[in-house]
């Protein structure tokens, strides 16, 4: 089991459950996000079950404040897992209508650039520890990209590419990669939008997934896996009987 974990994202959502999930006695948590109130909230659950707290209000954006802030945590407890959660949707405001592309430029600053400025400070120490692990969030979504979530879809595409070449380049290092590919998961983003959410998921029960997976050091941890093999299935079917199904599942953002 990981003793010294850093989440990204830990204030609500995924990235709780899981600092909630690891919180035990003699695991250093480091938990980082937006919401001063809400990582309180869940640094005094973690401390509850016996674990050592930190915690790093700071936007994944902000390169200079994260890098100071993982480089002082590994100093204190040397990293052996980081989990970069942190992540934002956007879907259609409407049926029918696209996405608001000047948008886009702020979510794929979050999804991707704050998941590099994550991985960036503490990946090399670990690998010249020769020994961590490291889980990157992509989604379902990559697999069967939603018409009504184009750029969400991109931004998780490009995460799960990264990890998985990542996860062979340092595997000759002793780290292992990870990427988390979870379907519809009962958290504020999910609420975020209307949709169907087929085979709909506890953020509790998505945290017990994640950690087996890491636990069995797994390259894609993808869940559920039903909504995974068909996405998987339907990159095989033509073209337009791939475009009438994910037609069918449609999104619009909830005011």
């Amino acid at each position: 089991m990981p003793r010294a974990i850093v989440i990204t994202g830990a204030s609500r959502g995924l990235g709780r459950a899981l600092a909630v999930e690891y919180a035990a006695p003699g695991v250093a948590l480091a938990l980082i996000g937006r919401d001063a109130a809400a990582l309180g909230a869940v640094a005094r659950l973690a401390e509850a079950k016996g674990a050592r707290v930190r915690i790093g209000r700071i936007d994944v954006r902000d390169r200079d404040a994260l890098s100071a802030f993982l480089v002082e945590t590994d100093e204190a407890d040397a990293t052996d897992c980081l989990i970069a959660s942190a992540g934002v949707t956007m879907v259609t405001p409407r049926a029918g209508a696209v996405e608001d592309l000047t948008r886009a430029q702020d979510l794929f600053d979050v999804n991707l650039n704050g998941m590099m400025n994550t991985l960036a400070p503490l990946a090399p120490r670990m690998r010249a520890r020769r020994q961590g692990q490291i889980a990157l969030f992509g989604s379902i979504a990559a697999f069967a990209p939603p018409p009504d979530s184009p750029s969400y879809a991109a931004s998780k595409a490009a995460i799960v590419a990264f990890a998985l070449a990542t996860r062979a380049l340092y595997h000759a290092d002793g780290v292992s990669v990870s990427v988390v590919c979870p379907g519809f998961v009962d958290t504020d983003m999910t609420g975020s939008f209307d949709s169907a959410k087929p085979f709909l998921l506890s953020a509790e029960d998505a945290a017990r997934r994640i950690r087996r997976g890491l636990a069995r050091r797994r390259a894609v941890i993808a869940f559920p896996r039903r909504l995974y093999y068909a996405a998987r299935f339907q990159q095989l079917l033509p073209e337009p009987l791939r475009r009438r199904i994910l037609l069918a599942f449609r999104a619009t953002a909830r005011p």
